[in-house]
């Protein structure tokens, strides 16, 4: 009952089946606030790296293969300047193999990502090759102390290819391990045989292997061209593309400096284009199912503490928020839920964008404090730099800076500075789209204050008002007709013309007639009352167009939801057709939350279904903006009004043509008896 604090399944929510999430594709998995968030993290996310990562591995396995292991060095040159020892065939033959493995295990996954390739055969293959070529690479680093000897009295180190070949063998097995975690799930009967993932998504692993591609290639050329061994060329292609330019490699030849104009700039187009693909296509696709998540959470939260009887609502730990607790219609019972369920999207978005906030910074400062560790051990005994320098010089890297006063200068600190700032950068562009979103939101929330406080008057300050309101993107006509919900009638006073006034008494009227008659079907419309309805539809769709564009989604207020819905044939005044919360059985509550329909649609025999402001089918919940549902839904309803308009038309001129044949029967048959 009303003010009851039973809480029902409606109001808990039911955690989504495997089953039925295996059936969803990608746009829906995103949208289901009944899965839990790791399920897309698992089915969408893991596919989705190491299909990104897995050329760049196999990257890295091509510099462990086609440079030697082992340098000679004397006390007055540098590493880079050592004279290479070629390596025994065996190390280049089972390095071979390992290459080779790799390359066919990535091509398993993407073949299965653009669906020509069986889940069954691509998973085994690419997790088996993958975790083969890493045990291979083990192998054979482990081994190469002990067997790959240097000349007695040499300063022997390894190059830059045995630990590339490190690095490999690493991210292989970290890969592998990802897409293990998603097939347990798939053989468990969690997720779909098929990667969750959007064609735009797999075009970023397309993306990925053409920059790894264009770094590779870009080194071979400058390998060449400036006589640089290629692994340093890798290391400047590197610097150069993410615009750091440490100053220690530059082109000296008039051809290599030629060839940089168009090599740069499509360097920094490729990795301004992924950068952008991972923000759109895996960030804001991981928030929107967050977002989503959130949203769910909350409202479970606010339901299990709310108290219609006090007054009260508790979205945390400490501290209420007041809500309506005397309520004297169902409108205003509606309106309250209203409310509450714009607390509780406040409420998921505050805490979503501090954890996007949050995520963002730690992961960048992680990629700070630890590259500092490690470039600091990897040029002990050499640069022997301190703590803080690597601090200094990790920040200034991170920024893109590169002052150059401190590089990499080791055989184990340059492999570890590309994949470590083809990591850090791309974090570093998060990080300052996190903390953009989260001033633009502070700086639009004040304007928007702002906006509501400042003197209503005819002057200056109205129009600085006005401005303010309208950056916030809080402006724009009203939709809704004013008055509209104080009396369910309208009057000329209400409306800008007298045509849109007759027309919404002449629904209202209608609506009137069809509720004294128990009757919710749209099929009863008078013919008078459906031209009317026609033409305010096709008025509110003129008005909601104008609101998808806005910079800052569009929300609308009850007194417009209220009307919008009432185009929709839902009169928000009538309870019999309204849930209220707390009072959903539990069999139909798993009924609805297994289908798909949403306020506004119908059972199957016309009737519209019983929904609640904050159930699992309320407008609220959808993960698409307002502006777009409102309009989805006026288009389907005038679409189903003018089918219906046509049908009817069709059945009269069919029925007049058989009056018209059986008249003439009649008439002919009269004619012949005269006749006799």
């Amino acid at each position: 009952m009303p003010g009851s604090n039973t809480v029902t399944t409606e109001e808990r929510g039911v955690e989504r089946k495997p089953e039925e999430y295996v059936t969803k594709n990608e746009e829906e998995a995103e949208e289901d606030h009944l899965a839990p968030s790791r399920w897309w993290f698992s089915s969408t996310l893991f596919p989705l790296i190491a299909g990104t990562f897995g050329p760049l591995a196999t990257a890295f396995n091509i510099c462990a293969l086609i440079m030697d292991w082992r340098v000679v060095v004397d006390s007055t040159s540098t590493e880079a300047e050592g004279t290479d020892i070629r390596d025994p065939k065996w190390l280049l033959a089972v390095n071979g193999i390992a290459l080779v493995i790799a390359v066919l295990a990535n091509v398993a996954l993407l073949a299965h990502m653009f669906d020509r390739l069986s889940f069954a055969i691509s998973q085994l293959a690419t997790i088996i090759g993958w975790y083969v070529s890493s045990f291979i690479l083990i192998g054979l680093v482990a081994a190469a102390p002990s067997r790959l000897p240097l000349p007695a009295g040499e300063n022997r180190t390894f190059s830059q290819a045995y630990y590339y070949a490190i690095l490999s063998a690493a991210l292989y097995a970290i890969l592998a391990s990802l897409l293990v975690c998603t097939s347990s799930g798939v053989y468990i009967g969690r997720y779909s045989r098929k990667y969750k993932l959007s064609f735009s998504q797999r075009t970023l692993m397309v993306q990925a292997i053409a920059f790894i591609g264009y770094i590779l290639a870009a080194a071979a050329v400058y390998s060449r061209i400036e006589g640089w061994d290629f692994l340093d060329a890798v290391y400047w292609t590197d610097v150069t593309i993410l615009t750091i330019g440490f100053g220690d490699y530059t082109p000296k030849t008039h051809l290599g400096r030629g060839l940089l104009f168009p090599m740069a700039i499509g360097g920094i187009l490729f990795v301004g284009l992924i950068i952008e693909s991972i923000r759109t296509l895996v960030l804001e696709r991981g928030t929107k199912k967050v977002t989503v998540r959130m949203v769910e959470k909350v409202r479970e939260q606010a339901l299990k503490n709310i108290d219609t009887t006090q007054g009260s609502v508790q979205f945390r730990p400490f501290g209420k928020s007041r809500v309506h607790k005397n309520v004297s219609s169902e409108l205003d019972r509606r309106e309250r839920d209203f409310n509450i369920m714009r607390d509780v999207q406040k409420k998921a978005a505050n805490n979503n964008r501090m954890i996007a906030l949050s995520v963002s910074a730690g992961s960048w400062m992680l990629l700070w404090l630890v590259g500092a560790v490690v470039f600091w051990q990897a040029e002990q005994g050499y640069a022997d730099w301190t703590y803080f320098e690597s601090l200094y010089f990790t920040y200034v890297s991170l920024l893109t800076i590169g002052y150059g006063d401190f590089y990499p200068q080791n055989n184990s600190a340059k492999p570890a500075f590309v994949l470590w700032s083809l990591i850090a950068l791309p974090t570093l562009t998060v990080l300052i789209g996190a903390i953009g979103d989260s001033i633009s939101e502070g700086v639009s929330t004040l304007t928007l204050w702002i906006g509501e406080h400042l003197p209503n008057r005819k002057s200056t300050i109205a129009d600085l008002k006005d401005d303010a309101a309208l950056a916030a993107g809080s402006a724009y006509q009203e939709t809704k007709p004013p008055g509209f919900t104080s009396d369910g009638e309208a009057e000329d006073r209400d409306f800008e013309k007298k045509t849109d006034a007759d027309a919404e008494r002449g629904v209202d009227r209608n609506m009137k007639e069809r509720n004294a008659q128990c009757d919710t079907t749209q099929q009863n419309f008078s013919g008078a009352g459906k031209h009317n309805r026609h033409y305010l539809l096709m008025k509110a769709m003129k008005d909601v167009v104008q609101h998808l564009n806005a910079s800052t989604p569009r929300k609308y207020t009850y007194a417009e939801w209220t009307w919008f819905l009432k185009l929709l044939g839902e009169d928000e005044s009538k309870s019999d057709r309204h849930r209220e919360i707390r009072m959903v059985q539990d069999g139909e509550e798993r009924r609805d939350m297994s289908g798909t329909a949403q306020a506004g649609a119908r059972e199957g025999d016309g009737d519209m279904q019983p929904w609640s402001w904050m159930g699992p089918k309320s407008p609220l919940m959808s993960s698409i903006a307002e502006p777009q549902w409102v309009l989805e839904r006026l288009m389907s309803t005038l679409e189903e009004q003018l089918k219906e308009k046509g049908e009817e038309h069709d059945g009269r001129k069919t029925t007049g043509f058989l009056n018209r044949k059986q008249g003439q029967r009649k008439s002919e048959g009269c004619e012949n008896v005269e006749s006799a």
